[in-house]
C-alpha cells in the first residue's frame, strides 16, 4: 500500500468519525431540549421521552425505564409526569415501544442473548445519559405482563444496571434467582391469572430468599386475574419505596412505634392502634408498612397510612398475645412491640 492511498484511507476514516461524533452530538442537543413528553425514533424504534418542564440541568435525575406489556404502548400520562412526583422528586423518564410483530417482545430470562427491542432501549438509556443530567445511583425500573417478563431478563445478563425494580404479573427463569439477591424487588400478581399463572412469580419470590435474597416482596392479590395493574395503581406507597432506593446506601433498622394499644370493640372484634415513630426526618424511619403478629404468627401487612387494625378473626375464650412491628422502605424491620394480651 502506498503511503498516499494509506493517507487518503486515514483522512476518510477520520471525516466518518467526524461526521459520526456531529450526528450524536446533534441527536444530545435535541434530546436535551424536550420538556414534558414527546416520542422520539431511532430508525422505526419509537421511545416515549418524559423530562419535567423545570429540567434543571445543575442537579441530578433519576432515571425511570417503562417496559409496556403485549400491544400495550399508551405512555402520555404516567404518574411520573404528574403531582406530587414532578415536585418531590422528578424524573427523567424513557417508555420504549415493542411492536407487536417483534415475537422476542423485550427478552426473558430463558434465553442468553437479548432481544433487539432491549437492545434498542439500552440504546436510549445511553443517549439519555448524555443529553441529561442523571444520577446514576437511581436508575430504576418497572413492567408489566411481557415488560416483566423482559426485566427479569434483564436483571439476568445487567446485573447492576438498575437500582430496583417492581414487576406486575411477570414469569423469570428459576435458575437466576440468585443473580437477584442484590436489586431491591417487588413483585405483584393476581392469584386468578390465566395469561401468566401467579406460582411463576411466587416460585421466583421463594427461590430469591432461599439464595439469601432479604431486599424482596411478593403481593399477590386474592381472586385478581392479570390485569394486576389495576391494583398496583392503589398501593401508595409503590411509588415512594421505588424512588427510596438508592445503590451504595446502608440503612439500620426503623425506630419502632411510639405506642400500641389494643381494646375491644362493641362488635367484640379486638381493635389495635398505634402511633408512627416519632422521629419523621430520620431516613430509616421512612415507614413502608407494619406487620401484625397473633400468638407470634404474622396476620396482617398495613400500609404506612394504616395506623389501626380490627381483628375480626379472633374467637371468644381465646388469648391472643398482639405485638407490632415496623418496616422501612429498605427492608429493616424493627423490634417486635411489646405484647398486648386480649382474649374476648
Amino acid at each position: 500500500m502506498t503511503l498516499k492511498l494509506l493517507t487518503l484511507l486515514l483522512i476518510s476514516a477520520t471525516i466518518q468519525s467526524c461526521d459520526k461524533q456531529s450526528d450524536e452530538g446533534l441527536l444530545i442537543n435535541k434530546m436535551s431540549a424536550i420538556r414534558g413528553y414527546q416520542n422520539w425514533y431511532i430508525g422505526k424504534f419509537r421511545c416515549g421521552v418524559f423530562v419535567p418542564q423545570n429540567y434543571d440541568p445543575s442537579r441530578k435525575y433519576p432515571l425511570m425505564v417503562i417496559l409496556h406489556g403485549h400491544t400495550d404502548t399508551t405512555s402520555w400520562n404516567f404518574r411520573w409526569y404528574n403531582e406530587p412526583f414532578i415536585s418531590k422528586d422528578p424524573c427523567i423518564v424513557l417508555s420504549p415501544k415493542c411492536p407487536v410483530e417483534e415475537e422476542a417482545g423485550w427478552g426473558s430470562s430463558w434465553r442468553a442473548e437479548s432481544a433487539p427491542m432491549i437492545d434498542k432501549a439500552y440504546e436510549m438509556m445511553n443517549l439519555a445519559k448524555k443529553a441529561f443530567n442523571l444520577d446514576t445511583s437511581r436508575f430504576y425500573i418497572h413492567g408489566t405482563s411481557m415488560g416483566a417478563i423482559g426485566i427479569y431478563g434483564v436483571l439476568q445478563k445487567k446485573p447492576g444496571l438498575f437500582t430496583a425494580a417492581y414487576l406486575e404479573c411477570g414469569a423469570g427463569n428459576p435458575q437466576i434467582a440468585p443473580l437477584l439477591i442484590k436489586t431491591p424487588l417487588w413483585i405483584f400478581h393476581g392469584s386468578n391469572d390465566y395469561t401468566v399463572p401467579a406460582y411463576l412469580d411466587r416460585d421466583m419470590y421463594d427461590l430469591v430468599r432461599e439464595s439469601g435474597g432479604t431486599q424482596i416482596r411478593y403481593t399477590e392479590y386474592p381472586g385478581v386475574g392479570h390485569d394486576v395493574w389495576n391494583h398496583t395503581k392503589n398501593e401508595t406507597t409503590l411509588p415512594w419505596w421505588l424512588l427510596a432506593q438508592r445503590k451504595g446506601e446502608t440503612h439500620g433498622l426503623p425506630d419502632s412505634t411510639q405506642s400500641f394499644i389494643a381494646s375491644i370493640t362493641p362488635e367484640n372484634k379486638v381493635r389495635l392502634e398505634w402511633t408512627a415513630p416519632a422521629d419523621n426526618q430520620k431516613r430509616d424511619n421512612l415507614i413502608w408498612y407494619y406487620r401484625i403478629y397473633r400468638n407470634g404468627e404474622l396476620i396482617k401487612e398495613t400500609d404506612n397510612n394504616n395506623l389501626s387494625f380490627t381483628d375480626s378473626s379472633a374467637v371468644t375464650n381465646t388469648l391472643y398475645a398482639y405485638q407490632l412491628s415496623v418496616l422501612n422502605f429498605f427492608f429493616k424491620e424493627s423490634a417486635r412491640s411489646k405484647a398486648k394480651f386480649m382474649k374476648l
